[in-house]
């Protein structure tokens, strides 16, 4: 078996300011520790080195929590002359290691090192690494981009190379200090940090074992396409037919009149099941002629809610750009493309991507250049631009589907995705699923049922009602271990994988939990407020295409009413 990693996401962590009590370290762990720093690799400068013994050092935001004591390996690499991407490696000591590599993901833009999932991997025994993708950003800017204008290899180091190259890295560097290579690697991710998993996964498969891989397209350029179609839209193209968050709410509450119940679940719940059974008719909020309401939409505003829905589209030949988002996503609408003004601000992705990354522009937001955008010639172009050396198409975009190789090794993934994303659209992660059966039928002349049943065996796809972007929202969205739940591989993503991987016991569902507030969970690596709750509702969270039902008998609230259910033209003989 190959190695890879699992980031474990937004577990509460709580313990006093220093690591835990150990017994004292022989002196060859800590020499072990501090040889690594004349480690020899090509472009790789190992900068610390050290048995770490107080988390304070570390990070002021680590200061109370606790673990056992670890060597810490920070490291730099330059695979081209513009190039400066910085990670750590993190390796429990003795018999605390449980002989098992982990990567943890970022999001977004983010140019920084994720200490928090790296403490929650070597708390369970872990060697983890986290890496900076290649730039650091401004302070207290998560989505800056500015560190892209002129820095065309730092957008390819962001794109792909930074994560595969810290990877090797830490793998050597591993081997040097245990004397012997992991047993196992896995890899865990949600966002950016999902699309992260994916680019590892289908351009070096044999990175990791095992992949978690949360709220992701294989189509990177798309997302950020898809992110400002939504926003000139919603926002930015009709200033005075803007949508407002009164009109946002009643769209919200008619999704809900006209389709729950309708969509596989209970006529009760607050979310949709599943969305696509919904025949949502957006004209119900048409404003009737002569009537005042803050909620109605007129004409102009029909036709914006029906082109987020429906994403990007040619306008010359219709054809998709992307995927639209689905009905039942509308509260969490505020946070990424309504309430916008122009000009428009980097505070999300796609501003920061078109005038850092693709057109090195910095007028480009100020000028707004982007009303002007044509979505059919320019979206050619821009996926044809040279950046670093490569197209934008090459670098963020993966377009490779054989993955024969990571499969005859046994390697798993198991990805996830809320159906209320308004970040990434849940249709990508049933598109790609699709792409995998797809391309075993193309390339080795398999019937679409066998095709589907080979990438059952290695490919897991949950779909989970009433999720936002990688965590939150009105459904059972938290896939964690909470008060009076059991450390399981249905109430745990990383333990389901490593069942999977190491004892061949596969993932037919997990459970879902909903939580109040914004308590983290395995579903947000990038980390979250709050200490783990007791839940107020769980439900199964069933393996694609199968959806939860319930029994009718019992407490609703309760997982254990309910049963996986595969839609009649889904099942195979």
């Amino acid at each position: 078996m190959r190695s890879g990693a699992r980031a474990l996401a937004g577990v509460g962590l709580v313990g006093a300011g220093l690591l835990a009590a150990a017994p004292a370290l022989a002196q060859t762990q800590d020499s072990a520790c501090a040889d690594l720093a004349g480690m020899k690799l090509a472009g790789l400068t190992v900068t610390t080195a050290e048995v770490t013994t107080s988390l304070a050092a570390v990070s002021p935001q680590l200061a109370k929590e606790s673990a056992q004591p670890f060597c810490r390996v920070g490291g730099t690499l330059r695979p081209t002359a513009d190039s400066e991407i910085r990670f750590e490696l993190w390796m429990p000591v003795g018999s605390k290691w449980n002989g098992k590599f982990q990567a943890v993901g970022n999001g977004g833009f983010f140019g920084v090192l994720n200490y928090r999932s790296a403490l929650g991997g070597v708390k369970r025994g872990y060697a983890v690494m986290t890496s900076d993708l290649g730039h650091t950003n401004a302070p207290g800017a998560s989505e800056d981009a500015t560190w892209a204008l002129g820095h065309g290899a730092k957008v390819v180091d962001y794109a792909y190379r930074g994560e595969h190259s810290s990877v090797v890295a830490s793998k050597a560097l591993l081997a040097k200090f245990y004397g012997k290579a992991a047993d196992h690697a896995y890899y865990t991710g949600c966002s950016a940090g999902g699309i992260q998993g994916l680019t590892e996964l289908l351009r070096y498969p044999e990175d990791f074992d095992g992949y978690v891989i949360g709220a992701a397209t294989p189509d990177h350029v798309g997302q950020e396409l898809g992110a400002m179609w939504n926003t000139l839209q919603a926002s930015l193209l009709f200033p005075a037919d803007a949508l407002k968050a009164p009109q946002v709410t009643a769209i919200h509450e008619e999704v809900l009149r006209q389709c729950v119940g309708k969509d596989g679940g209970l006529p009760t719940d607050r979310f949709l099941t599943d969305p696509r059974l919904c025949r949502f008719r957006v004209e119900a909020l048409a404003c009737k002629p002569g009537a005042a309401s803050e909620t109605c939409l007129n004409p102009r505003q029909v036709a914006i809610v029906r082109a987020i829905y429906a994403g990007p589209r040619n306008p010359r030949t219709g054809a998709e750009l992307f995927s639209g988002i689905m009905p039942g996503s509308e509260l969490t609408w505020g946070a990424y493309f309504t309430g916008k003004t122009n000009p428009a601000k980097p505070d999300r992705p796609w501003g920061g991507f078109m005038m850092y990354m693709a057109y090195g522009d910095a007028d480009y937001l100020p000028g707004q250049k982007y009303l002007k955008f044509d979505w059919d010639k320019d979206v050619t172009a821009l996926r044809a631009m040279q950046v670093g050396g490569e197209t934008l198409d090459s670098s963020w975009n993966t377009r490779n589907r054989d993955l024969d190789k990571f499969v005859a090794a046994g390697g798993k993934v198991i990805q996830y995705h809320g159906w209320d994303d308004p970040n990434i659209p849940p249709m990508e992660a049933v598109k790609f699923r699709q792409s995998l059966v797809d391309s075993l039928v193309k390339r080795r002349k398999m019937s679409v049922a066998s095709a589907t049943n080979l990438v059952d065996s290695y490919h897991r796809l949950f779909m989970i009602p009433g999720m936002g972007h990688c965590s939150g929202g009105p459904g059972p969205w938290s896939i964690a271990p909470a008060p009076g739940q059991p450390a399981d591989g249905e109430h745990d993503m990383l333990t389901a994988l490593e069942n999977w991987v190491e004892k061949g016991a596969d993932p037919k569902r997990l459970i879902g939990a909903h939580l109040s507030g914004g308590a983290p969970s395995a579903g947000n690596p990038n980390g979250g407020a709050g200490a783990p709750q007791k839940p107020d509702m769980t439900r199964p969270i069933c393996a694609f295409p199968a959806a939860a039902r319930y029994t009718g008998k019992g407490d609703s609230a309760d997982a254990a009413n309910y049963t996986c259910v595969r839609p009649a033209a889904a099942k195979r003989k």
